[in-house]
């Protein structure tokens, strides 16, 4: 196996096999003491991540930082890895060192988005917000895409539903001609369709502000939203990225929630998120799944495989008592505090429970 057949590899979005290239080359390249080792591995640890293999690739980036000394690409690799599985805490201390080691703007600009990202899984709002005006303020034109969408992120949580749409919309535009952008386009689009299915729940339940200027037709959110989550599952194929295709084809489920459903598909996702190790993906799916099934024990067992992430807690927990579940309102209300429109599902859960 040669560097050349890894990159062929790579071409074709043969993740898997590209990763047990690398891994083969960077080991081989490390036991024989060659400087090019740590690439190695690192083009290793990205080939993992793409395949949904969190553990595997941690494990490259740690054989690089046994050789070198660790770079902002490195750190960023890690803390991806770790929240994949999970560790979202050590995620977010990771990419916080990241910003303050970086040693350019470009650096500093990836561990930005990195550090906002964790952070927002961590439940750490307050911290994101700083990063993302940071971020903003970068003139490279990848800070400004990755700014935009952290700016919807936040926006969403503060309840401005209109403005993430817009947003995100603005994104797709942006990032649709070009075809190395699969990945990132395919995330946009994900955020579109799931705002469109968070104005469309807040609309059903009497909520009192929505997503867009005036209409009341539910069929016309779901439309939305499914023509979203479809854009989103050709993007995802593209890039070759199996969770994020899973990811898109239970969320298209979602919509049609209110139908009668088989949801095999999603039973095969949380098969492939348990065999992988994704712990954020194992909850989001059982969340979807308990909403389909209209079954509040997935969204409780969310809430168990949640333990670093509040919003996404928070939201599980909302979930289940909307299902007719246990409903802990305190520790939902304080895990959704920076969550405007979940905190509100929240209030109103407690107040139609007490």
């Amino acid at each position: 196996m040669k560097a050349a057949d890894a990159e062929a590899l790579e071409r074709a979005a043969k993740w898997t096999e590209a990763g047990d290239a690398w891994k083969v080359l960077a080991e081989s390249a490390a036991k024989s003491g060659r400087a090019d080792a740590p690439d190695l591995a690192v083009r290793a640890a990205d080939a993992f991540r793409r395949d949904d293999r969190p553990a595997a690739a941690a494990r490259m980036i740690r054989l690089a930082l046994t050789l070198r000394s660790a770079t902002v690409a490195d750190a960023a690799q890690l803390a991806g890895a770790l929240a994949d599985a999970g560790e979202i805490e050590a995620a977010a201390d990771i990419a916080a060192a990241a910003v303050d080691g970086a040693p350019d703007a470009p650096a500093r600009a990836l561990a930005l988005d990195v550090a906002c990202g964790t952070s927002l899984s961590a439940g750490r709002v307050r911290l994101a917000r700083g990063l993302v005006a940071e971020l903003d303020r970068s003139p490279l034109v990848g800070a400004q895409f990755a700014a935009a969408f952290r700016k919807a992120q936040l926006a969403r949580l503060d309840g401005d539903l209109r403005f993430a749409s817009a947003t995100w919309r603005a994104l797709v535009a942006q990032l649709a001609p070009h075809a190395a952008a699969a990945g990132a386009l395919a995330a946009a689009w994900m955020e579109l369709g799931e705002t469109s299915v968070l104005q469309g729940t807040l609309r059903s339940l009497g909520v009192a502000w929505y997503a867009g200027p005036g209409s009341n037709d539910d069929d016309l959110d779901e439309a939305e939203a499914e023509a979203c989550f479809q854009n989103a599952a050709q993007a995802w194929a593209r890039a070759g990225r199996r969770a994020g295709l899973f990811r898109a084809e239970a969320w298209k489920l979602r919509v049609r929630a209110s139908e009668p459903t088989i949801a095999t598909a999603v039973d095969t996702a949380i098969g492939y998120a348990d065999e992988r190790g994704l712990q954020g993906l194992r909850a989001e799916l059982r969340a979807l799944r308990a909403v389909i099934r209209r079954d509040p024990m997935d969204a409780l067992h969310a809430v168990e495989l949640s333990p670093q992430a509040p919003l996404a807690r928070g939201r599980a927990r909302v979930i289940a008592g909307e299902l007719g579940g246990k409903f802990e309102a305190e520790k939902a209300l304080t895990e959704l505090a920076d969550d405007v429109p979940w905190k509100a599902r929240a209030r109103m859960l407690a107040g139609a429970s007490s």
